[in-house]
């Protein structure tokens, strides 16, 4: 008798969610679903995507580690993206030719009015401390947050088998997505247990209301997780520069060090895309290498 061949039968669709088939991708690797909902703290609608590795197999139990990121169009498809690629298909491709485990990605599109998404994901603390007009008026990052642990992470661990445990479970996103990434990470320390933070704003606000923040939160290595704190520091980038030397700085008198946090510095980078995608290797890295077996 023959050898049996097993077919990896890709679905086109897995719950609300329907297989993305572009006219021009750019994406090298995995497979790609979305769903167009009405969000709670939103009024328009918009797009949850769902990237799952190219070795996924439908028929098979194994359970993946998931990180959650804003700005869901920019992750994998410069066809989709809004501000640029951070080709997180390549990377995680090569880190797993590396021998690393491979995530799921599951991200949330913003919206297209800037002030909205500043709004969307910045912690919900009156931003009283930056006088420039495209500060953030009406904070709501806690209900951005609360959407994705209270009814998101549910449905995607109904859907596709996916490792729960906080360990496996991580936040991420750039800018704004980079600020929302650290809040969500402090807030909800039972489900997240890393922080992926790029480029976050933390120029909103003072010295003194970063100390308040972390002094709420009480964030260490054994209740809270690992973090990736990323910043550039040129041109566009250097404003940012200095308060994420500053929350490094904090976080270190709370116990993080080496093993438990990354601090990532490019004094060449700029504010984008590609340099996020150049630094997002050694950051998933960090994650992913560190999750316990189950």
């Amino acid at each position: 008798m023959g050898r049996t061949v097993k077919i990896n039968i890709i679905p086109e669709e897995i719950g609300p969610f329907v297989r993305h088939h572009g006219e021009n991708p750019t994406m090298e690797y995995g497979f790609y679903y979305e769903w167009k909902t009405t969000l709670p703290f939103a009024s328009d609608e918009r797009m949850i995507r769902v990237w799952l590795p190219g070795t996924y197999d439908f028929s098979d139990p194994k359970r993946y580690p998931v990180l959650y990121m804003a700005d869901g169009q920019n992750l994998v498809d410069e066809e989709l993206t809004a501000y640029g690629d951070w080709h997180l298909d390549r990377v995680i491709r090569d880190l797993m030719q590396e021998g690393y485990p491979e995530p799921i990605l599951v991200g949330i599109d913003c919206p297209k009015d800037p002030q909205q998404r500043m709004d969307e994901l910045n912690p919900p603390y009156p931003v009283k401390y930056f006088r420039r007009k495209e500060k953030p008026k009406h904070p709501i990052g806690d209900q951005f947050i609360n959407y994705i642990v209270d009814e998101l992470k549910p449905m995607i661990d109904s859907l596709f088998p996916t490792d729960p445990r906080k360990e496996a479970t991580g936040i991420g996103g750039s800018s704004m997505g980079g600020i929302m990434a650290f809040y969500g990470f402090l807030a909800y320390p039972n489900t997240f247990g890393y922080s992926h933070s790029f480029s976050p704003p933390f120029f909103f606000y003072s010295k003194r209301f970063l100390r308040k923040l972390l002094h709420i939160h009480q964030p260490n290595p054994e209740t809270h997780g690992r973090v990736y704190l990323y910043v550039g520091g040129t041109k566009n980038e250097r404003r940012f520069t200095r308060k994420v030397f500053y929350m490094r700085d904090l976080l270190e008198k709370y116990g993080y060090g080496t093993g438990t946090m990354e601090f990532d510095y490019d004094k060449q980078a700029i504010h984008h895309e590609e340099w996020w995608y150049k630094h997002s290797y050694p950051a998933l890295r960090f994650w992913l290498g560190n999750i316990p077996k189950e």
